[in-house]
């Protein structure tokens, strides 16, 4: 199996291309895999150990090819290496080893026996083994070049992208991975309805939407208006790009705007105990009691306060919303949770305030 994105966990972790990894060596420039014989697999079983060098050279590639298939990696290692050894212009042997490294997390080695495979005989597919194998050992930088030529190479399959993208993200070189994927759409029909694909560019789109909720907190409305508009663009229907959408519009004003874009964002996050599904819901509460919302105001902070328990910031707007309903009952126990919560609680200290406040009022509202 052809590794088929970025990512920080284990090699062993990454996606695959469908494509099995001893047919997929030879998918390039209409190569066609060797055939295999029955005599140089002796009635079916792969060779091991000290029975590698005493295979033929007609028998030693099927039998890694076979060792690659049954995903045995130590085993195809020491047969692509034997096989490099007698063929030493042999690109698939080169390649095989590369990729039985790879799979062991022998990263190391398996750039040099990758980088070899292409001095003998560029290929798109090994370029995205050796892009892996750079990604795995933290060089992203490297892997570039490759994933650029790999997808001029191949540019109606997932994989180059989906790799290509992942791998600009991972260098914060979020616009190079917005365009790349807008670019794949163009070129790559298979793309849209690609796991990989549709994995990163949700990815893609939560960078953006992140980069837009700091420059929105520190002031940058211009800034943060560019960055959510390129998540829009990626991903018009993530819940999580609605939420900054909704703050991003709080921000510069346009309340209409900003409640459309939270409805939503409660729409796609029904779990209010999460902490997305949780702030889109206090963040439509607060915007609604400043529009006299209070009803739903008060059933929003209830999700949040049933799903994620005595919460400072659920309980403030539950107070707030009580009393936005006159429901006094309701935002005397809301206010007195909330003044009891533990110092650690992040609570604020104008929301404490204001519970204070309000707990004496209603004390001596019910005398």
């Amino acid at each position: 199996m052809l590794p088929h994105r970025f990512a920080t966990r284990p090699v062993g972790a990454l996606l695959f291309l469908a494509l099995p990894f001893p047919l997929a060596i030879f998918a390039c420039a209409g190569e066609t895999p060797p055939a295999r014989s029955t005599s140089a697999l002796r009635g079916g079983r792969t060779p091991t150990g000290g029975a590698t060098t005493s295979l033929g050279d007609s028998a030693l590639e099927p039998a890694a090819v076979e060792a690659s298939k049954s995903e045995d990696w130590p085993k195809a290692e020491k047969l692509y290496r034997e096989l490099g050894r007698r063929q030493p212009r042999n690109a698939d042997a080169k390649r095989g080893l590369g990729v039985a490294l790879l799979r062991q997390q022998k990263n190391d080695e398996a750039v040099p026996a990758l980088e070899d495979s292409l001095r003998l005989a560029d290929n798109a597919h090994t370029r995205m083994d050796l892009a892996s194998a750079f990604g795995a050992l933290g060089r992203y930088p490297s892997a570039l070049p490759h994933l650029r030529k790999a997808v001029q190479m191949i540019p109606r399959e997932p994989a180059p992208w989906t790799q290509l993208a992942d791998a600009l993200v991972k260098v914060e070189k979020a616009e190079g991975a917005a365009e790349t994927l807008r670019e794949s759409r163009k070129a790559c029909s298979a793309c849209a309805a690609d796991d990989g694909w549709n994995h990163v560019t949700d990815d893609v789109a939560r960078a953006f939407g992140t980069k837009a909720d700091k420059q929105a907190a520190s002031g940058d409305a211009a800034g943060a208006r560019k960055s959510i508009d390129l998540a829009v663009g990626l991903r018009p229907d993530l819940p999580e790009t609605h939420l900054v959408l909704g703050k991003v519009a709080r921000a510069e004003g346009n309340k209409k705007a900003a409640a459309t874009a939270y409805r939503k964002a409660v729409e796609g996050l029904p779990d209010a105990k999460a902490e997305p599904g949780a702030v889109a819901r206090l963040e439509l509460a607060t915007l609604l009691l400043d529009d006299g919302g209070g009803a739903e105001a008060k059933k929003l902070a209830e999700q949040v306060v049933a799903a994620r328990g005595e919460n400072g910031a659920a309980l403030d707007t539950l107070g707030r919303a009580c009393d936005a309903t006159r429901n006094t009952d309701c935002a005397r126990q809301a206010y007195g949770k909330l003044v009891k919560l533990p110092a650690g609680d992040p609570k604020g200290k104008e929301a404490l305030e204001h519970a204070r406040v309000r707990m004496k009022e209603l004390k001596s509202r019910k005398r």
